[in-house]
C-alpha cells in the first residue's frame, strides 16, 4: 500500500492525461469522417474506411503529441 502511495500521479497530471484522450478523440473522429469522404470522393470508393482511419489516425497522433509537447514546455 505505501508504494502505491508513493507512485501515485499527481491530481495534475491525472487531469491532464484524461483531457489528452479525450481531445485526441475527439479530434479523430471529424478527421476520420473527413477521410472517409476524401478518400471515397477523389480515390476510389473501396479506399473510404481505410482512408479514413488513416487520417483520424494521423490527426489522433497529432494531437496527442502536440499536448505531450505543450506538458513538458510547462511542466517539466
Amino acid at each position: 500500500m505505501l508504494k502505491a502511495m508513493a507512485t501515485a500521479k499527481p491530481a495534475l497530471r491525472e487531469r491532464f492525461e484524461a483531457e489528452r484522450r479525450r481531445s485526441a478523440f475527439l479530434g479523430f473522429l471529424p478527421a476520420m469522417g473527413a477521410g472517409v469522404i476524401a478518400a471515397d470522393t477523389w480515390l476510389s470508393p473501396l479506399a473510404g474506411v481505410p482512408g479514413g482511419l488513416a487520417t483520424g489516425g494521423f490527426a489522433w497522433a497529432t494531437i496527442w503529441a502536440y499536448e505531450s509537447y505543450m506538458w513538458r514546455k510547462q511542466h517539466g
